[in-house]
């Protein structure tokens, strides 16, 4: 029994990420962080936060994820429609090659990114795709785990 529940804390610490609350959790801070631009640049959240004026819509995906595959025009329709909201798409769990490929080949027009250990411990999730929602105070508005559509993202938004 013991064992059971020390390895359930340790899936849980694994999946939660650090417990330093570094985390992202809705109505907290953002946690923050950069990340480097596939094609060159990078992407500061407290740069974007301070001089941008935008909420963030925050979008974690890897190539191998078909439902992430799936939800891309969605969000690239979305980001076309709402220039009031920046869109950002981050690779986690996944190659830099196969990140650069999967860029290539959908080439949505919002910028896709490379995650890194930090990052993706600050941004937990439960599975792929997750879409968090940071709003211009810096706090994390909504988390969605899930693939998304246009509608739910005009939910997630709108708050």
């Amino acid at each position: 029994m013991f064992l059971a529940v020390v390895g359930a804390a340790m899936l849980a610490a694994s999946v939660l990420g650090p417990s330093d609350g570094e985390t992202a959790q809705i109505g907290r801070a953002a946690p923050g962080f950069t990340v480097e631009l596939i094609g060159g640049g990078s992407f500061d959240l407290s740069e974007h936060l301070e001089d941008d004026g935008r909420p963030l819509l925050l979008n974690l995906w890897a190539s191998w994820c078909l439902p992430c595959r799936a939800e891309v025009p969605e969000i690239d329709a979305f980001a076309a429609a709402h220039p009031e909201v920046m869109v950002l798409g981050v690779a986690v769990e996944d190659t830099e090659a196969a990140s650069v490929e999967f860029a290539e080949e959908l080439s949505p027009r919002y910028p896709l990114a490379f995650g890194n250990p930090d990052f993706e411990a600050a941004y937990p999730r439960i599975g792929l795709p997750v879409t968090y929602v940071i709003g211009v105070d810096g706090r994390v508005a909504e988390v969605y785990n899930g693939i998304v559509d246009q509608e739910t993202l005009e939910r997630l938004v709108s708050g």
